[in-house]
């Protein structure tokens, strides 16, 4: 029997809400499937050809998957306008920090190819379910049943958005693009304006604490294999100073465990 997954089950997200969120609210259930199984279904899925524009000034959409076995919603994106333009727009850096998501294995981002479609290279990414954003969470204050753990998880990618320059949890930019599952599982999308090649950290929030795994990854990841894996999407500028962003996240991370002591930075 072919496998369905049916996107009226899940609530779909107020109007207000943005883009990115509602990539994640008709879709299948990620949580379960790991990465390289997902990725060979994005590079060999059918997109149907019932495909809903998004709201925004980009090139994006939402689309039908189905590679004869299951079907599933995911989100084509073919804007490339990459740095030096200004007001860079560019889904190669949504794929550039799911690149590093990988190689930090924090597994916060869904997973994202690089894929032909129509004749233009573009984005294609995993529609995940949820059941609010972070935005939501806070106007309705819907409380985490594991309070410790949720907010480790949102420190966790605040500490990821210092290190590739996006903005959103971290001066709450757009709340929006943090998505919680039904199970609590949080997930960040929308990297589509990240790598500013600016060597400092992000002006108005503090590193205060990082997950064990998140920080030891940066500490033993090396700058070339870094290199290697994000000079496709990104230009030499951005990818500089992305890694003198580790290095400054690593030496306030240091600080402050030099200051309060392991047990109160590290989770």
């Amino acid at each position: 029997m072919r496998s369905r997954v049916n996107s009226r089950k899940f609530p779909i997200v107020c109007l207000i809400i943005s883009l990115m969120s509602l990539i994640c609210s008709l879709s299948a259930n990620q949580e379960s499937l790991d990465r390289k199984e997902i990725e060979k279904y994005l590079k060999q899925a059918r997109i149907g050809g019932d495909w809903r524009s998004s709201v925004t000034r980009t090139e994006a959409f939402f689309v039908d998957l189905d590679d004869g076995k299951i079907e599933r919603r995911g989100f084509v994106k073919f804007t490339d306008k990459p740095r030096p333009i200004f007001a860079a727009d560019s889904y190669k850096y949504g794929l550039a920090d799911y690149g590093m998501d990988k190689l930090l294995d924090v597994n916060i981002i869904p997973p994202a190819v690089e894929r032909v479609i129509n004749g233009r290279k573009a984005s294609l990414q995993i529609c995940i379910d949820v059941m609010a954003t972070e935005e939501r969470r806070r106007l309705e204050n819907i409380n985490p049943p594991d309070h410790e753990k949720f907010y480790n998880a949102l420190e966790e990618i605040k500490v990821f958005e210092y290190l590739v320059y996006s903005k959103s949890l971290c001066i709450k930019d757009d709340l929006a693009d943090i998505l919680i599952t039904k199970e609590w599982k949080v997930w960040r999308v929308d990297f589509s304006e990240a790598f500013e090649p600016s060597p400092e950290l992000i002006e108005g929030c503090e590193i205060t604490r990082c997950s064990r795994k998140l920080y030891q990854s940066l500490q033993q990841i090396e700058d070339k294999k870094i290199k290697s894996k994000l000079k496709k999407y990104l230009n030499k500028d951005e990818i500089e100073a992305l890694l003198k962003r580790k290095k400054l996240i690593i030496e306030t991370i240091q600080k402050l465990i030099e200051e309060k002591g392991e047990a109160a930075v590290l989770f």
